[in-house]
Order: structure tokens, then sequence, then C-alpha cells
């Protein structure tokens, strides 16, 4: 039986109050379009980045945007091909768990390994249940949950490799699930790369470090990155005209499009196709399903 022991301490519960007036400025802050997809880009760059530092395997900020970008290809089990699962696994959270009333089961947490990192689940599906059940049935904040779950996976360590991955992405899934995605701006790999600590007896300390410094990471998004500029020129983040018409023809809900499609309405070649759509889903605009052939998009 799962016995974890912590308590709602005066400073946790400061600090939980601090990120809800954080969470609220943050959503009520008028941005543009182009800006807020900016920022996610940024945002995602940056997870990625701490992600892959997470593991032991830096990776050039240029080499992400690149990978991400088409602009080059590799094969598997190289760090380029660690960004590609990473965003996929960040794209999956974003599309089947924000503001989701669906559980989350041991099941989640292996097809998430699966899409993310490499290795083999060494555990038991019944001690990942115990742990997600004890989390679901309790009214804790959202943030608590995802504190628990990502230093109680790693104390599990259920996989061969990528344990502390997954860990962050799991409590990212707690997250999102309350709606607290932050606009997809949230860099919480940063925190987690830097808090190697363990703790397996009183988790208030801990609980406590992880709500400063998401309060650290909040308040960098709101007074540093909120009127941002970044380090892309802004043609970068200019569609043109067959880009944008491809996610006007997404505007449908239940519309979807394929490479073969967009050859169709455009008259364009298959690598044009695919340039425009690998473009639109880096930028998070699209998002991609299925593998090979049989590959469809639909809007974000």
């Amino acid at each position: 039986m799962i016995n974890l022991s912590y308590n709602l301490s005066p400073t946790l519960k400061s600090f939980l109050d601090k990120i809800e007036l954080l969470r609220q400025k943050i959503l009520l802050t008028p941005l543009s379009p182009k800006s807020e997809l900016r920022l996610r880009w940024e945002a995602t760059v940056n997870r990625i980045y701490w992600s892959m530092m997470i593991i032991a395997k830096p990776i050039n900020k240029n080499m992400i945007v690149k990978q991400l970008t088409g602009q080059q290809n590799t094969g598997k089990r190289t760090q380029e091909h660690q960004v590609v699962k990473y965003k996929k696994a960040l794209d999956y959270i974003k599309e089947n768990w924000l503001v989701s009333d669906e559980n989350i089961t041991p099941k989640t947490i292996i097809a998430l390994h699966s899409i993310a990192s490499y290795g083999k689940f060494n555990s038991s599906q019944a001690r990942l249940k115990e742990l997600l059940d004890y989390l679901q049935s309790s009214t804790e904040h959202p943030v608590i949950q995802a504190g628990i779950a990502y230093i109680e996976i790693i104390n599990i360590s259920p996989f061969t490799e990528g344990n502390r991955q997954i860990a962050c992405l799991l409590g990212l899934i707690f997250l999102y699930k309350s709606g607290y995605d932050f606009r997809g701006l949230l860099v919480l790999e940063e925190y987690l790369h830097k808090n190697t600590n363990s703790y397996s007896q009183n988790l208030t300390p801990y609980l406590e470090s992880f709500t400063s410094t998401m309060i650290t990471q909040l308040e960098k998004i709101i007074y540093s990155d909120l009127s941002s500029r970044g380090n892309l020129p802004s043609s970068f983040w200019q569609l043109n005209d067959r880009q944008k018409s491809i996610i006007n023809f997404l505007e449908n809900p239940d519309a979807t499009i394929t490479n073969k499609k967009v050859q169709n309405l455009f008259k364009i070649s298959q690598i044009t196709a695919s340039r425009d759509l690998a473009r639109l889903v880096a930028l998070g605009q699209l998002f991609a399903h299925g593998k090979g052939r049989s590959v469809f998009y639909t809007r974000v």
C-alpha cells in the first residue's frame, strides 16, 4: 500500500496561492496570435533542450530547431531523433490531456514512454496503478499532484531508461488535466534537470522546493518572456498563403488533411506539401496522426 508523508505547510500554501495569482496573470495577458505562437515555440525548444540535459545528452538549440523544422534527417537512437520523440510526447499530452476527465492508467505511462523514450518496462503495473489511484482519488491541488507524480516515478523507476523524462511528462499530464498548461509556456524540465535530489520520507520539503521553483518559472514567463524577442528572425514566424489556407481548411474541428490532399488542393509536389505540413506541425499549428502513408493532420 502506498504511504506518502507530506503536509500542506504554511509555506506550501502560500506558494500555491502565489502560483494561482501568476497563472491568472499569464492567462489574462493579451498576446497577438503571432506573439503567442513564437512564445510557445520558444518554450517547446527549451523544454526539449532541458529534457536532453535531464538524460545527460545535451544538444545545441539550433540543432533542435533544424530537427523540428525538417532541415535535418537522422537515424534512430541519435540525439536528434530523441528531439523528435520528445516533441511528439509533448504534442500527445497537449492533444489528449488538456482539460481531460479521462483517468491516467499504467497503460498511459507505458504508451507515453514508447512515444518519448527508449528502454523497456521493468516494474509492476500494480505499483503504478496504486500511485495513480492515490493521486486521482485525492482533491489535492494539481501542482501537488504533478510534484508527487514526478518524484514517485523517479523513486519507482519503472523503465530501464528514460525515467526522468517520463516523470516530467507525467507531471505535465496532471497539470494539463486540470487546465494548468499556462498557455504552453511553462518549462518544467529546467527545474527537474537542476533538482536531482530524491525524497523517500517526508515530501513536504520537496513540494515546497517544487512549488517555489515553479513560481520562479512563472515569474520568468511574465517579467521576461511575455514581452520577448527571441533569436529567430521575424520571417521565421510568417506563413505563406498556402500554409494559411491549409490552416483555414482545418477550421472545422472534424476536418482532417493529408499530404495527398494538400498536393491536389494546391497543385504542388509531394516534397513541397511535406515541407508545408512539417512546418505547421513544428510551429504548433497542426497535430500529426499515424505513421508512414497513413499520416493525417488536424488543427491544434
